[in-house]
């Protein structure tokens, strides 16, 4: 498999407020992607978690764009935070997951995210 049929994504969470983040989908792949979409973010303290069933959808990402795909204001930073994401290349269709820590924990390490001109805190994933 060439370099440019790897489908690469980052998802990056800004803090816009206490207890406010907003998660964006960045393509970090060679080509566009025909669409992405949220399908569910998974919240868990401790043992205990719950999620969310939702469609979120993007079209036509260009390399190097980015999309907000999520706003929290229920304080998921106290949480580990799991996004679900969907997306389709071409003929190639899979499901990334980008799994936040304790976001509250990284407030003082959030750094300038490429392709944003944000501060947050990037996952990446890739198939």
């Amino acid at each position: 498999m060439g370099t440019s049929e790897l489908i690469r994504c980052r998802v990056v969470a800004c803090q816009v407020g206490p207890g406010r983040w907003e998660f964006y989908l960045i393509n970090d792949s060679d080509a566009p992607l025909d669409w992405a979409a949220l399908k569910r973010v998974l919240y868990e303290w401790g043992d205990m978690g719950n999620s969310e069933a939702v469609d979120v959808q993007v079209r036509d990402l260009a390399p190097g764009a980015h999309a907000l795909i999520w706003r929290d204001d229920d304080d998921c930073a106290e949480m580990r935070v799991e996004l679900s994401v969907q997306v389709r290349m071409g003929t190639r269709e899979g499901r990334l997951t980008f799994e936040f820590p304790l976001l509250y924990k990284l407030t003082h390490k959030l750094t300038l995210a490429a392709g944003l001109d944000k501060a947050g805190w990037p996952v990446s994933a890739e198939f």
